[in-house]
């Protein structure tokens, strides 16, 4: 293995000159920017190391011009990984790394501060351009570290992450799969039945081509394939937005979400720095001294930071859930405070000071209850015009049908409210028809006492108005001659979302929903009320829920629920217990046992017995599932009075990569594929179970796109034979992207001999070791201890501290085991050893 070497701007003694003077061992250090050269004076070397060749570090340790694949850290935290240039150093001096306009803008360099002009091919020192600044580059770690002074940064929002590292991945393929299978017996028949869900992709440049469908088949009604959604999308990065192609749905933000064939292009908010994705409070004070600021929310420490003297804003706040007030405090330098609150209430519909949400559409829509679909066109806009109030608003229509909204979002100190008012136009049989709709939403968060409360109202002002769905489906029913009275028009919706904590009394929590119709009787009405609280480890909960559906009756039921585990550890099963009251006053009963076994948990078990009290009947199941490093496989078994079923289960994706495919237990979108050639039984960190097959790849779901996302594996379980070079990485992927990841591995045996010259005198400390090929793998360590890691099929070691004939000699791999080996300047059978690590 290539002895690590760094570069820095500094100019110190390097490490090397420190170990040898010290008389330690370490991996050496070289330096940038040793351009007048140090002269290291070899009286202060042992006697028997004073004729090592010292004069290759007078200007650091020599790093080859070119490119590299680097890492890159500014002032310790990871940004990205990139690619470098080192160039020649003046006059003979050391090389350095090449500093050019785009690295200083990944970088986040203030431009503007510095001295000069940077061109996009520059190749600058950073030292000469920002005075404080140093430069660290470890090629055997393939990491660039930065140190910059803040006052030469930009301010950018915390989390942000440059558009340049943005990875859009490699061409690759994706499905996912989700297979159930029902065999079912009963007192009247035997029926199966199958389903397979797909998700299926395929990745080119910056376009993502998507398809979801399902094929469903029944013994009795043969078999059925819908097709969900079929887009090409792909990033617009100017405009932070995706761009879709084809079959997909609108977001449903201000309009209610509509399946569409055509084109969309819409904002997307992850694409923001994570600290300024939905909505939080813009806080402005004014600091006498330079000040420490810190925010918290319900005695929680959310932000702390330092100002300069004068007036301040934090805008960089990560939302928290619907809010809480924040209680700011500004520590003066001189010990003195002051503190003030900031109201923190949000919806939905609330923005930033200064964020646009957009979407537009363009097409015609997919309505399955409709036989001739119409053009559509929809646009909404939002926009943050103040620290406490968003304004938003939209257009819709079709061929036969317009809509138009307006409407605000403010933040008070008595909760977050947002109000608008839709009206809508529509072209029926009997001549058009207009009418508005006017919507409340309403959300308040009391921290002092637990407790959130949630109102969206709709009252819809008179019989004529119609949205878009009830438009189409009346429009549809008079071309055919049908009877459209049956079609619902809403005139009022409430619904409610309250929660309440009781402490140490558990958690209480209210949902309630109610509709009514212009031209039907009676109303729809569901609410729940449920309670909840736990004792030590023992579990409780109790639930009663009361649903009408029109003119219909009352419908009334309870659930009363325990849980407890049977024993301690990770793995521990969990015994539930649970008592039911239909509508019909009937009760059931039901026990279950559940856990997991394995090392990763990777077993799960279940069983259930129950009875139900209306025909006094007794039922069972059994349950099993396997997640294993390809698929996820389950099965369940019932039976109870007149009937039995048998049920299998399978989950999983493929991935088509350059590398081939790799198989994985997990289904997602925006995925990682890790590649280590010959590590075959690594661990992927973070995810229980999850390993690297057997051609040394694995996929990772559910990365963060636009954010930096750390990608470990863990070398544990890996041949013997093997070192991983490089066991984690970041990485910045684009919504939908596969990243191909690969990890550095060195395939060789590991070697620990002790080897001296042929008079027995120790070998120079600090020589370097190579193998035939001229590979470093190793370097002479303290009292002539050697390791290194070599190819199977390697018989021989060069070592060499300088550049005559009897500086240099051979190590023989191939004769034998012994205590001690000795390093030869000549001889083809040399009596060596070597102490091959297991």
């Amino acid at each position: 293995m290539a002895p690590p070497r760094t570069m820095t701007s500094k100019n110190t003694l390097n490490p090397l000159a420190a170990m040898i003077f010290g008389g330690t061992v370490a991996l050496p250090a070289v330096a940038e920017s040793f351009d007048e050269g140090v002269v290291f004076n070899d009286a202060f070397l042992p006697e028997d190391s004073r004729h090592l060749d010292l004069s290759r570090y007078e200007k650091g340790n020599p790093v080859l011009p070119g490119g590299y694949r680097a890492d890159l850290a500014l002032n310790g935290r990871l940004v990205g990984r990139r690619d470098i240039r080192i160039a020649d150093g003046r006059d003979g001096g050391n090389a350095h790394v090449c500093f050019d306009r785009a690295l200083l803008e990944l970088l986040g360099v203030d431009l503007g501060k510095l001295p000069t002009e940077i061109g996009s091919d520059a190749c600058q020192r950073l030292p000469d351009l920002i005075d404080g600044a140093s430069v660290t580059f470890d090629p055997s770690q393939q990491r660039l570290d930065v140190s910059l002074p803040q006052a030469s940064l930009r301010s950018n929002a915390r989390g942000y992450v440059s558009p340049e590292l943005w990875d859009r991945g490699v061409t690759a393929g994706i499905l996912g799969y989700d297979f159930n299978g029902n065999r079912n017996r009963t007192d009247s028949g035997s029926f199966d039945s199958a389903y397979l869900g797909l998700s299926a992709g395929f990745n080119l440049g910056d376009w993502r081509l998507r398809h979801n469908g399902s094929l469903s088949w029944h013994q009795r009604n043969g078999r059925d394939y819908q097709s969900l959604d079929v887009y090409a999308q792909r990033d617009v990065t100017a405009l932070k937005s995706q761009l879709t192609l084809g079959e997909a749905n609108t977001r449903g933000e201000l309009f209610d979400s509509q399946a569409y064939r055509g084109v969309q292009l819409a904002s997307d908010d992850r694409m923001q720095p994570e600290s300024r994705r939905g909505y939080a409070p813009v806080i402005r004070g004014i600091a006498r001294t330079s000040a420490r600021v810190s925010v918290r929310q319900n005695g929680n420490l959310l932000y702390e930071t330092t100002v300069a003297p004068g007036a301040f804003v934090i805008d960089d706040l990560y939302p928290s859930g619907y809010g809480g007030d924040l209680d700011v405090t500004v520590h003066e330098a001189d010990g003195s405070e002051q503190g003030f609150q900031v109201p923190y209430a949000s919806v939905s519909q609330l923005l930033r000071p200064g964020t646009t949400r957009y979407s537009f559409v363009a097409g015609e829509t997919r309505n399955h209850y409709i036989d001739e679909q119409a053009n559509l066109f929809q646009g909404t806009v939002q926009r943050g015009l103040g620290n406490s109030l968003t304004g938003y608003g939209g257009v819709q229509g079709s061929d036969d049908y317009q809509a138009v909204m307006a409407g605000a979002a403010f933040g008070t100190p008595i909760g977050a409210l947002a109000v608008d008012l839709t009206r809508s136009r529509a072209a029926l049989s009997h001549g058009r028809q207009s009418g508005e709709s006017l919507r409340l939403s309403y959300n308040k968060n009391i921290l002092a006492t637990g407790s959130n409360f949630a109102l969206a109202a709709y009252r819809f002002s008179s019989e004529e108005y119609l949205g878009l769905d009830d438009a189409l489906r009346i429009i549809d029913a008079q071309r055919r001659g049908l009877d459209d009275s049956l079609i619902g028009r809403p005139r009022s919706r409430l619904s409610l979302t309250a929660n309440q904590s009781l402490g140490d009394y558990g958690q209480l929590a209210l949902t309630g929903f109610s509709q009514n119709y212009w031209n039907l009787p009676g109303s729809d009405l569901q609410y729940q009320i449920g309670y909840s609280r736990q004792f030590g480890s023992i579990t409780f909960g109790a639930n009663a829920n009361r649903t009408r559906m029109g003119s219909g009756s009352m419908q009334n039921s309870l659930l009363f629920s325990i849980g407890m585990p049977l024993a301690f550890g990770s793995q521990r099963p969990q015994l539930s217990a649970r008592l039911a009251r239909d509508a019909r006053g009937d009760y059931s009963e039901q026990a279950a046992l559940s856990g997991s076994a394995g090392e990763d948990r990777q077993y799960r078990y279940g069983l259930t017995v129950g009875h139900e009290g209306g025909n006094d009947a007794l039922s069972t199941s059994l349950s099993g599932q396997y997640i294993g490093s390809s698929a996820i496989v389950g099965t369940t078994l019932s039976q109870g009075q007149g009937y039995r079923s048998q049920s299998l289960n399978l989950s999983g994706s493929a991935v088509v990569h350059p590398g081939g495919v790799t198989l994985t237990p997990y289904r997602g979108d925006t995925l990682a594929v890790l590649g280590a050639e010959g590590a075959a039984g690594a661990r992927v960190v973070g995810y229980p179970g999850l390993a690297l097959d057997g051609r040394g790849y694995a996929v990772l779901p559910y990365l963060r796109p636009y954010e930096l996302n750390e990608v470990a594996i863990d070398p544990n379980g890996t041949p013997l034979d093997l070192e991983l070079q490089e066991t984690s990485q970041q990485v910045a992927p684009r919504a939908g992207a596969v990243v191909l990841l690969r990890y550095a591995a060195l395939d060789g045996q590991a070697l620990l001999l002790r080897a001296t010259q042929e008079d027995g005198r120790p070998l120079p400390f600090g020589a370097s070791v190579t193998d035939p090929s001229g590979a470093t793998v190793g370097m002479m360590g303290q009292g002539s201890q050697l390791y290194a890691r070599v190819k199977a099929d390697t018989r021989r070691l060069e070592i060499a501290w300088g550049e005559r004939p009897d500086q240099r000699c051979s190590l023989d791999l191939d004769s034998g085991a012994e205590a001690d080996a000795v390093c030869r300047t000549s001889a083809p059978n040399l009596e060596t050893d070597g102490d091959r690590l297991p």
